[in-house]
């Protein structure tokens, strides 16, 4: 393993996409490019040669994939190894994987964050329940209340906008 693979959670702890450059990304990486790269990105630790991204991933020809994969390195997703294999160097969340945020090199649904903050301050109003400790516990379940509230609305924004951009 090279150390471009070992240093592949460090570049992608890092990543921040504005929404300009993920629109630009969903534009250019669909159809067979994205099939390429999903295939890389889930095996990140590993490359891949041409003929085996073809027969893979079922391409009528090598040069489809050679394609795909020239496309991918262009925009600096994938890159070639010294013996002619692909690897992927970045991690976005694309395709299937748009409903998930890459941390440490691992696809992580994005309700992850608010699942973890409900259950434990859940786990703590429990707690301050159980010693009588009220204006902790009120307050824990009011945040949950109001943190949920507005993540709901969040989600259902998202969900309604890029309906709307889809008919389109």
């Amino acid at each position: 393993m090279d150390s471009s693979t070992n240093n592949l959670d460090t570049i992608n702890s890092d990543i921040a996409l504005s929404k300009i450059e993920a629109d630009d990304l969903r534009k250019e990486v669909k159809g067979k490019t994205l099939q390429v790269y999903l295939l890389l990105a889930r095996a990140k630790d590993q490359d891949f040669g041409v003929r085996e991204i073809y027969h893979r991933l079922g391409f009528s020809s090598v040069s489809i994939a050679a394609y795909h994969l020239k496309k991918l390195e262009s925009i600096n997703l994938v890159k070639k190894t010294s013996d002619n294999r692909y690897q992927v160097t970045k991690l976005y969340p694309l395709g299937s994987y748009e409903e998930f945020f890459v941390l440490k090199g691992k696809y992580l649904p994005k309700e992850a964050f608010f699942l973890a903050f409900s259950s434990s301050s859940l786990f703590f109003a429990l707690l301050f329940f159980l010693f009588k400790m009220w204006g902790p516990m009120l307050t824990l379940l009011f945040a949950n209340v109001i943190l949920g509230t507005i993540y709901s609305w969040m989600r259902f924004l998202s969900i309604y906008k890029n309906r709307d951009a889809e008919e389109e």
